[in-house]
């Protein structure tokens, strides 16, 4: 308890930021308004809510600086003068957005820290690559807030007493898993033929979902119930295990028929761990062997469920043989990792001579008999304590540090042993408080931007954890201020394969990925929806992501390509043929007749911008002006009902948006979200193209037993606010195309926000635009954009 209110109290401990004198806006900036907008915004006519000719000129009052941002952004983004008056020359436009920008950055009265803590993908992360581990840590804590659109932005990471709990309970996991309890059995292997097993032949015989015996191998059709039941080849004790599953496709037609393979409990609500998607080729004498090598825990099970694309023949059905996946066999072996102690627990201890595992109590096991627990016990335990604590100091918290700032430490492991506790609960204590404190939990603490801050800032960017050794040596040796440096760096960390987790991690949140499991479609409407198309729209926007991450191409390719990356299954969906197997990626060019290109394209984004049943433009109106263009739409009004979309098909989503409009309040945003919105109902809830509304009511009957309706047709025509017109999707990608500096200046804030952890505004403009200036020169490559964000100043302020 006195370890949580230390912690708590240091955590909680506020930073006092000097405030600024009050500015106002230039004498330049206000005639321009008073000449050019006060008959439109003045004392007889506000449109918009928006009244100039008597607005405040103290941007140091938050409404009056909202409402100048307001202005600097429709300004910037051409939606004003409306396109009903005459135009602004672009020297005009230009010097006016340039004089506000400059009188806003110059108010900046309370500049964001960068000063935050670890988010929980961080910690666990960070925790994993510190001790050497694998345990799930990141379920233990609480989900982060986000804050323009990331969960790693200091204004999002607030620290509390409960949270403080769930990190003490987290670092207490973190190093049980450490040390292993029991002696590995030696490695052996264990092997059954499925058609041998009591539970898979019952399923035959009772013809269970259709299961059936061909050749000595037991055929599914589906991923239901039964389960392949493989209970013999479960492992009996935790450890690593290399896993072989023998399959082949049974009468697969013209499909690539493939299996998904999870590892996890058998029954139980429970997250399984995901392997991957893998295509059933062979025969029935020569199936395929797929192998994998993970760790599993005491009575996890494999998991082998058949993905049959497409799955429109039941087991009752005659007029067509049904494709399923046979299973011959499968085994195990291990525990591989045979080390006692553990590689963790010597990484923990040291191996020094003095620390030894002794017997404990008796434990119980189904399969051994005589078993004893083990525990770290050490014939020095005072000189053994103090080095543990003090060896992982060093490295937990990423820069040198002073002795006397270890011995509180130090100190409270000692405390321990006085008061008669183990050599291990004592390490235990200094263990867990050294994962807990603010030294551990914090970034950016530093009272100035050192090479120590910089090594840590570079890899939470591109690794989300702990800077590595060489990171470490260069900020010992005071290199990373080197602008030429941070680039070699940059260069460094994405070729190692912890940089999977800046792909994951950055376009889970700047596209949503992160949502893709947030609605089920609904069957009637997307009866062609399946988890392994779900799986594939995820592997196409990372693959896409990665590839101009590797090859330093255009970030204008996210607006608008020629190519893309599919497997067979998102292939079929999007109507691109010649793609074969569900397995593996492959970058294909895009047919000239195809609508596809650009993330605005990806079913994944489709997906997460739709609720499973029905779309909606305000929705991804939103999300366009948000996600690529950098202005977020402001929420609601309240009391305004939201605009449900109509799935029995009586009236478009276009008619009940019109009679939304006639609403004064609502009118002025939805000239800016709706469009976009528009364009984009030429793709469904699942990103598949169309012209017409699907309908469970209202409609055209349709051949083959479609469950669902043709219903109305689809207009995806209309009018930007800067009065530009589009007539279908083609065309206002264009618009978009033509819009690239909002489009590119939008995206490098994302990634800066991302790079940085802190909140931007207009104060950061210019960084911003040096930034883009730069990476232009480079040919605006997604590579030389994260360049050019690490040498940029915005990349070392406090």
């Amino acid at each position: 308890m006195r370890i949580h209110i230390f912690l708590t109290a240091c955590l909680l401990a506020s930073v006092n930021v000097p405030a600024a004198e009050p500015s106002r806006p230039s004498d330049a900036v206000q005639a321009f308004f008073l000449d050019r907008c006060v008959h439109c915004h003045g004392e007889s006519t506000q449109e918009g809510g928006v009244r100039l000719d008597s607005l405040g000129g103290d941007l140091s009052d938050g409404l009056t600086r909202q409402t100048w941002v307001r202005v600097l952004n429709v300004l910037d983004a051409r939606e004003m003068p409306p396109p009903d008056e005459p135009p602004l020359e672009p020297a005009v436009r230009r010097s006016a957005v340039d004089a506000i920008s400059q009188d806003l950055a110059d108010s900046n009265i309370s500049p964001s820290t960068s000063l935050r803590r670890l988010n929980r993908r961080e910690y666990q992360n960070t925790v994993h690559d510190l001790l050497g581990i694998d345990v799930p840590l990141m379920d233990l804590l609480p989900e982060d807030a986000d804050v323009q659109g990331f969960d790693n932005v200091a204004d999002g990471l607030s620290i509390s007493s409960v949270l403080m709990e769930q990190y003490l309970e987290a670092a207490d996991v973190a190093f049980q898993a450490c040390i292993r309890r029991i002696k590995p059995l030696p490695a052996e292997t264990r092997r059954i033929q499925f058609m041998e097993v009591k539970e898979n032949i019952e399923s035959v015989k009772k013809n269970k979902g259709g299961t059936i015996e061909v050749d000595d191998s037991f055929v599914k059709f589906t991923p239901g119930w039964p389960p392949a039941r493989l209970d013999a080849i479960h492992p009996i004790e935790d450890g690593v295990y290399r896993c072989r599953v023998a399959v082949w496709p049974h009468d697969p037609g013209d499909r690539t028929l493939a299996v998904a393979i999870y590892v996890g409990t058998l029954f139980g609500p429970e997250t399984r761990k995901f392997i991957g998607v893998y295509d059933v080729t062979g025969t029935s004498q020569e199936p395929r062997v797929i192998e994998f090598q993970t760790h599993l825990e005491e009575g996890h099970a494999i998991h082998i469920v058949p993905r049959v694309w497409p799955e429109h023949v039941t087991w009752r059905d005659k007029h067509e043989q049904r494709p399923g996946v046979g299973l011959v066999w499968a085994e195990t072996h291990g525990p591989l990792d045979q080390s006692f102690p553990s590689k963790a627990q010597k990484r923990l201890f040291g191996e020094a001579s003095s620390i030894t595992m002794i017997e404990a109590e008796p434990i119980w096991m189904r399969h051994r008999k005589n078993v004893k627990r083990h525990v770290v016990d050490s014939s020095r335990p005072k000189e053994d304590a103090e080095r543990i604590v003090r060896d992982l100091i060093r490295r937990a918290f990423r820069r040198p540090v002073d002795p006397s700032e270890m011995q509180p430490f130090v100190e409270l492991t000692l405390d321990r042993l006085e008061q008669g506790r183990t050599f291990e609960q004592a390490v235990r204590a200094g263990v867990v408080a050294v994962l807990c404190s603010p030294q551990f939990l914090l970034l950016n603490s530093a009272a100035e931007v050192d090479d120590d801050t910089i090594a840590s800032r570079l890899s939470y960017f591109l690794w989300s954890s702990m800077p590595d050794g060489t990171l470490l040596k260069l900020a010992e040796q005071g290199r990373l201020r080197d602008p030429q440096v941070r680039v070699e760096q940059v260069d460094r960390l994405l070729r190692d394969p912890r940089s999977e987790r800046f792909v994951e991690n950055f376009t889970g949140q700047w596209l949503d990925l992160r949502e893709i499991e947030f609605t089920t479609p609904a069957q009637k409407l997307y009866p062609e929806f399946d988890p392994l198309l779900q799986e594939a729209m995820l592997g196409e926007s990372r693959h896409f992501f990665r590839h101009l991450l590797d090859e330093d191409l255009s970030v204008l390719n996210f607006l608008d390509s020629d190519w893309t990356f599919l497997n067979e299954r998102i292939a079929r969906h999007y109507g691109i043929p010649g793609v074969q197997g569900h397995e593996s990626f492959r970058r294909i060019d895009i047919p000239d007749d195809s609508i596809r290109g650009g993330v605005l394209t990806q079913a994944s984004v489709l997906k997460v911008t739709a609720n499973g049943t029905s779309t909606s433009p305000v929705v991804r109106g939103a999300w366009v002006l948000d996600h690529l263009l950098g202005r977020p739409a402001p929420p609601p009004p309240p009391g305004v009902p939201a605009v449900e979309p109509d799935i029995r098909g009586a009236t478009t989503i276009r008619e009940q948006l019109e009679k939304h409009r006639e609403i004064e309040s609502c009118a002025q945003c939805h000239r800016r979200i709706d469009p976009p919105g528009f364009a984009l109902e030429r793709f469904n809830a699942i990103g598949g193209q169309r012209d017409w509304y699907r309908s469970l009511g209202e409609g055209e009957k349709l051949d083959g037993k479609k469950p669902y309706r043709k219903g109305k047709p689809v207009d995806t025509a209309s009018q930007l606010a800067d009065g530009r017109s589009f007539d279908d999707f083609e065309s206002f990608r264009d618009c978009l195309l033509e819009d690239r500096e909002q489009f590119i200046r939008a995206f490098a804030t994302k990634l800066a926000v991302y790079a940085t952890g802190r909140s931007l505004g207009v104060a950061d403009r210019a960084a911003i635009d040096e930034i883009v200036r730069e990476a232009k020169a480079s040919g605006l490559g997604l590579r030389s954009l994260i360049q050019a964000t690490v040498r940029s100043d915005l990349f070392l302020r406090q």
